[in-house]
């Protein structure tokens, strides 16, 4: 079986051309094939997968050039994390040039030319750490990066339900702003905790090989009062929130569960006019690009002994001696609901993934525009990735355009569940309780509007009721739509159903749209200059793909076996 599967991989890697990936669609091997070398990771072959592709290939810097500096920094604190934090900040002011509608970059007062640009270029995580709010020190929250991500806890106390996890550790929110030029990483694949990362006017900013967690709770409430309980709204709790920046490249990481989003990016424009040009990164030329490549997004564990199963454990063992203080667990367990359904039906999915494009206007308009038009030049591309157990927005894109390569979305276990808890008529349950309380049970993929464009190619989609949807609903036509193109993937809606291997060109697609009226395959474009496609990928054909990410060595997620090569982002 090892050596079948090798050779799968092997073939996918040779083949010459996308037709050759994917010609085959019975799924039978090719015969004969050799095993990989032992020296394949050095291999011409293997190149891309430690090189920044996509929308970042060739924009993110060499940054072995920073060994044995001062630029070099090793961290095993908190502490030690946040000072680095600090001294990668760019020092700077943008000025702005009515006249020729363009901007220079000058340093802050107090700084030159050469000593604007943040002294730490490399950020290297060797211990795994709590970056949790209340397990900062004073200094560290002092010092103007570091934000308390759920300071409206007390706010909301008694009307939410609030958990161990977050009332032991906190949440914090760290902010890399007006940084360019710098690598968080880490050889081990160190974990990190309790915070997400706002980042805003950076460029050529990269994460690799970094373990994120411990940033979600439970969501309910002791009384009936609340509004919206269980549409996972009261915090914006995200890994990343990304906006006015250049170049992001996010690699080799593995992601858990979050309560709102996984990632969001937006306002990639910062060169518009005066009203934009303060958030314009230090260097950048002007465009912007975001790569998440080779990471794992696994949505929740169910290990017994993670903070997700005690959490649950811990509210259901509280409704068997009779306690009322979870409502909305309480009710769907009174109406005959399972512990087991409500945990992987509703605890361990990630109910949001990738939010890309605000839905906010700018402060001043941009080409006079309406509103989402400034997001057509927002840039996002994702490049083998697993995504376990998601419910939505794979990605949500407002404006521009989002390539999807080499992806396998699997939400198999959670469309089971789903299917049980919706046969169960679970939104009724709650609803009952209160009428804005939610069990949404949402099952979509692809969601595109307001002139953006998706294009998902040798990806896997299963467990996916509604593969592609449009949701937007404040602008009217030509801003609303959205455009698609699939091309040589697989889409299996439940298990034992059947799927289907092809392209959204074929004569009779199986990929479900539910909403064919607003986004079509004719409103696809690339939103570029030229309108032409802005870089071509190495497309591994479905029948080999679940190998190709799962190998031991090379595959999507944190890897030990690859830090010799995580410093350079070109081979």
């Amino acid at each position: 079986m090892k050596k079948k599967i090798i050779a799968l991989v092997a073939a996918a890697l040779t083949a010459l051309s996308v037709s050759a990936f994917c010609a085959c669609k019975t799924g039978e091997p090719p015969a004969d094939e050799p095993e990989l070398p032992v020296d394949w990771l050095d291999s011409e072959e293997n190149k891309e997968n430690f090189s920044a592709g996509g929308y970042v290939k060739g924009k993110t810097g060499d940054f072995t050039q920073y060994e044995n500096t001062d630029a070099y920094r090793k961290v095993s604190t908190a502490d030690e994390f946040v000072s680095a934090v600090v001294a990668a900040k760019c020092h700077y002011t943008n000025v702005w040039d009515d006249a020729t509608n363009t901007y220079t970059q000058i340093p802050a007062e107090g700084y030159t030319e050469e000593t604007m640009w943040g002294s730490v270029r490399v950020i290297e995580i060797t211990q795994d750490l709590n970056l949790g709010y209340y397990n900062l020190s004073s200094a560290a929250k002092g010092s103007g990066v570091v934000d308390d991500y759920a300071k409206n806890l007390p706010k909301w106390d008694g009307l939410l339900s609030n958990f161990d996890t977050v009332l032991e550790n906190g949440i914090s929110q760290i902010k890399i702003e007006n940084t360019s030029n710098l690598l968080v990483y880490s050889k081990t694949g160190a974990k990190i905790t309790h915070v997400g990362f706002k980042l805003t006017s950076d460029n050529n900013v990269v994460f690799r090989n970094l373990q994120f967690d411990g940033l979600w709770q439970w969501e309910d409430a002791p009384v009936n009062s609340t509004a919206k309980i269980g549409d996972y709204d009261w915090y914006g709790w995200a890994y990343f929130k990304i906006a006015f920046c250049g170049y992001t490249w996010i690699d080799h990481c593995t992601f858990g569960k979050s309560y709102d989003g996984q990632i969001d990016c937006s306002n990639p424009v910062y060169n518009a006019n005066a009203g934009t040009a303060f958030r314009a990164p230090l260097g950048a030329d002007g465009n912007n690009g975001l790569q998440i490549s080779w990471c794992n997004f696994n949505a929740g564990s169910d290990d017994k002994d993670g903070y997700i199963y005690k959490e649950m454990l811990k509210i259901e063992q509280g409704y068997l001696a009779g306690k009322t203080d979870h409502l909305y667990y309480k009710s769907l367990r009174d109406a005959g609901v399972s512990f087991e359904q409500i945990l992987y039906g509703i605890a361990i999915p990630q109910k949001k993934g990738f939010l890309c494009g605000d839905d906010a206007k700018f402060s001043g308009s941009y080409e006079n525009a309406d509103d989402y038009n400034f997001n057509l030049k927002l840039r996002v591309s994702f490049a083998n990735c697993k995504f376990i157990n998601l419910e939505d927005r794979l990605p949500k894109l407002r404006g521009g355009n989002a390539y999807m390569y080499n992806c396998v979305v699997d939400s198999s276990q959670y469309y089971k569940y789903r299917t049980e808890l919706k046969t169960l008529n679970a939104a009724s349950i709650v609803s009952k309780v209160n009428g804005t309380w939610k069990c949404g049970l949402v099952s979509q993929g692809i969601v595109c509007g307001n002139g953006g464009s998706v294009m998902a190619e040798s990806c896997i989609f299963r467990g996916i009721d509604s593969l592609l949807k449009n949701n937007d609903s404040k602008n009217t036509a030509p801003y609303v739509n959205g455009g698609y193109s699939i091309v040589n993937c697989s889409y299996q809606r439940g298990e034992g159903e059947k799927e289907y291997i092809g392209s959204s060109s074929d004569p009779s697609p199986g990929f479900p749209n539910a909403t064919p009226a607003k986004l079509k395959t004719e409103f696809f474009k690339w939103n570029t200059a030229d309108g032409k496609q802005p870089f071509t990928v190495r497309a591994i054909g479905v029948e080999s793909l679940e190998d190709y990410l799962s190998h031991e060595k090379y595959g999507s997620g944190v890897r030990t076996e690859i830090s010799d090569k995580l410093l350079k982002s070109s081979y």
